[in-house]
C-alpha cells in the first residue's frame, strides 16, 4: 500500500513540481504498467490509465481488482475514491485528498509561476537522459536541503513519469506504456455504485501512512 501512494502522490501533485521542476500531467491518454519497490517490501505490479479528456486517473491496486479495487483520482479537485468491483461500492479517501493538497501548493495559493525558480529549500538538476520501457525521458534531480531528502525522476516529453529513485530507497519503473484512447467511463465510478462510510471514519477513508489531518 505504501508503494502505491508514493506513485499516487506523484502523479497527484504536479504543482508542488513547479517549473524549473518537471511537468508530470500527462499531455495524452495512456495505459502504463508499472514495477514499485521499497526496502524490506516485495516487489508490487500497478497498472494505471489517464484519461486526458477528464483529467482523470485511475490506478489499480497491488494483487488486481478482484483483491482489492482501484483508485480514482481527479486532477481538477484532487478528490480520491476507492472502488470496489466485488461490492459494487466506493469510497471517498479523505485524507488521499487532503494529502495531494498539501503537496500541490496551488490548491491554497496562487501556482507560481511557469518557468520561475523553485522554492528556496529545493535544488534542480538536469541529468541527461535514459530508456525505459522503450521511451526516452528526461531525468531530473531534485534535493531538499531542509529535510536532506532526494528524488530523481525520469520524465517523458510529454509528461509521463518512467521512473522514480528516492533517497528512501523507493523504485518505481515503467514496464509498458501505451497511448491508445481510454474511455472516459474507465475513470469514473460505474453507474449504480453506492457509497461507502467505513464506521467512525466520517468524511471517508484514510489509508495507511497518509497524514492525520
Amino acid at each position: 500500500m505504501r508503494n502505491t501512494l508514493i506513485l499516487l502522490a506523484c502523479l497527484a501533485g504536479p504543482a508542488a513540481l513547479a517549473q524549473p521542476f518537471p511537468n508530470i500531467v500527462p499531455a495524452h491518454d495512456l495505459t502504463g504498467t508499472y514495477q514499485m519497490t521499497s526496502p524490506n517490501n516485495a516487489p508490487q505490479n500497478i497498472t494505471v490509465e489517464y484519461s486526458a479528456a477528464a483529467r482523470s486517473l485511475r490506478m489499480t491496486m497491488p494483487g488486481g481488482e478482484g483483491a482489492m479495487g482501484y483508485i480514482l483520482f481527479d486532477f481538477g479537485s484532487h478528490d480520491a475514491k476507492m472502488v470496489m468491483p466485488q461490492m459494487q461500492k466506493y469510497m471517498d479517501m479523505a485524507q488521499l485528498s487532503a494529502m495531494a493538497k498539501t503537496i500541490d501548493p496551488g490548491m491554497t495559493s496562487p501556482a507560481p509561476t511557469p518557468g520561475g525558480p523553485p522554492p528556496d529549500h529545493y535544488t534542480v538538476t538536469t541529468a541527461g537522459t535514459e530508456e525505459i520501457a522503450g521511451h526516452e525521458c528526461n531525468v531530473t534531480e531534485i534535493a531538499d536541503t531542509t529535510q536532506g531528502k532526494w528524488s530523481k525522476l525520469c520524465v517523458t516529453a510529454d509528461n509521463v513519469i518512467l521512473g522514480l529513485d528516492t533517497s528512501d530507497g523507493e523504485h518505481l519503473a515503467a514496464q509498458t506504456i501505451s497511448y491508445a484512447p481510454v474511455p472516459e467511463g474507465d475513470v469514473e465510478v460505474p453507474p449504480g455504485y453506492t457509497e461507502m462510510v467505513m464506521p467512525g471514519m466520517p468524511g471517508g477513508m484514510g489509508m495507511p501512512g497518509a497524514p492525520q489531518q
